[in-house]
């Protein structure tokens, strides 16, 4: 399964949601695939020093990222879409309608309710480290549900879901 991460710049929470899971996801010989873009995200955008330093503490060595704009192509190669903000995800779907049934906010997924992750970006570094404790508890959460569904079951926006035989 392609698991995309999405938030505005791709520089902070989407790529520590994405790196965190590719990860967790390894070591617990999942099959899944992450990968994380920014709505408004641009090559040029610097990434935080902070970033590298949370996730080298989880194990995560040599970290280099680029950010990534959003395209249809990612969101048509996607079976999940995991947003920081309801924002994310309405403008998300406003620019891809076709995002719709598989896109949801990584805190309502993991079943954390409606709340955003807060943009750490420009704040210190224990906004950072904050964030980061959501995000993982989130992504662990989502890694869990995913583990938990069925084979044949394709989890959507609004959870697992059987896939249709033909």
């Amino acid at each position: 399964m392609k698991i995309l991460f999405v938030c505005t710049g791709n520089t902070c929470r989407s790529v520590l949601a994405h790196f965190y899971a590719a990860k967790l996801a390894a070591d617990l010989e999942l099959p899944h695939k992450f990968s994380s873009a920014g709505l408004a995200a641009h090559e040029d955008i610097p990434q935080p020093a902070i970033v590298a330093q949370l996730l080298a503490k989880e194990g995560i060595k040599d970290f280099k990222h680029v950010p990534v704009p959003m395209t249809g192509k990612l969101v048509k190669s996607s079976d999940l879409i995991l947003t920081m903000t309801a924002e994310h995800k309405a403008g998300l779907i406003a620019r891809y309608p076709r995002a719709a049934k598989k896109t949801a906010t990584l805190a309502d997924y993991a079943g954390f309710g409606k709340d955003d992750i807060a943009d750490p970006y420009g704040r210190d570094d224990l906004f950072y480290f904050e964030i980061f404790k959501i995000i993982k508890s989130a992504v662990r959460a989502t890694l869990e549900k995913l583990k938990a569904a069925p084979v044949h079951s394709r989890p959507a926006a609004s959870g697992p879901q059987k896939k249709e035989v033909k």
